[in-house]
């Protein structure tokens, strides 16, 4: 049992964080947090450890949209890790089922889900595939990524601006930082991950406009379909790729959107 003061001063602590943690830096954060825990028993650091990671990781997926915040936060839920591990211990994700990527106005957004993973299924089918299943995890990386497309008006597979293009290595640290976990081994030849990027012209004025979005969203199919049968199949492998798990990221930017797909193995 936890003592009244550990009680009252992780909810304490908790609260503090949760509502001013903005105006901490990186560094007087661990400062703070490093302060606070040295009183406490290794039973009492488990639980305060694992209300701040939380805490840490729900700010980091609300300021998903603000590269500089999401940093911080994600960095520092990072260390709050570290010193988890340290005790030899473990907690889960924090992403859970109920947590949706997208956000575009006057859209069903679950019929846009059905249709796209309907769309992929269709043609795996064709091949004997087995079908994907959708993540509600892989939806909110593949939105994270593409508000940042969104965000600077292009696309690119790039998380670091020292990478020539598409980087296998820096895209897993990537998903990694996202709180993504494969639950299989890597293969040589079998990537435990692709994603496919496109955007498109986009707008609607109607009081629903699911229809014109999944329209203009299979623009974007077209293209990845378009390259069957060609030279140059990176789009169209994703599609039909080795891969159990998919999720669809859009974002909408005056009359464009941007989409990303992210494909992976199974997850833990």
């Amino acid at each position: 049992m936890y003592s009244i003061r550990s009680l009252l001063l992780i909810g304490i602590l908790s609260l503090f964080l949760w509502t001013t943690f903005a105006v901490f830096t990186a560094d007087s954060f661990i400062a703070q947090f490093q302060a606070q825990q040295a009183t406490l028993s290794t039973t009492e650091k488990k639980v305060y450890y694992k209300k701040v990671f939380n805490n840490l990781s729900l700010l980091a997926i609300q300021n998903r949209t603000d590269i500089e915040q999401f940093t911080l936060y994600t960095s520092l839920k990072d260390y709050v890790n570290t010193q988890i591990q340290l005790l030899s211990w473990t907690i889960s994700s924090p992403i859970a089922s109920s947590i949706s990527g997208m956000n575009i106005l006057k859209v069903d957004l679950a019929k846009v889900r059905d249709t796209w993973l309907a769309l992929h299924n269709t043609e795996r089918k064709t091949k004997s595939l087995t079908p994907f299943t959708y993540s509600a995890a892989l939806e909110w990386t593949a939105s994270t990524w593409a508000q940042h497309l969104a965000d600077i008006w292009t696309t690119t597979h790039k998380r670091k601006n020292t990478d020539w293009y598409y980087s296998y290595t820096n895209i897993k640290d990537w998903f990694l930082h996202q709180w993504i976990n494969f639950s299989t081994e890597e293969k040589s030849g079998q990537p435990l991950f692709t994603e496919n990027i496109w955007w498109n012209i986009y707008s609607c004025k109607k009081t629903d406009c699911t229809d014109d979005f999944i329209k203009a969203i299979k623009k974007s199919r077209t293209f990845f379909m378009s390259e069957k049968g060609s030279s140059y199949t990176p789009h169209y492998n994703a599609i039909v790729g080795n891969f159990s798990t998919i999720g669809l990221g859009v974002a909408v930017v005056g009359n464009k959107y941007y989409l990303v797909t992210h494909y992976t193995q199974d997850l833990k």
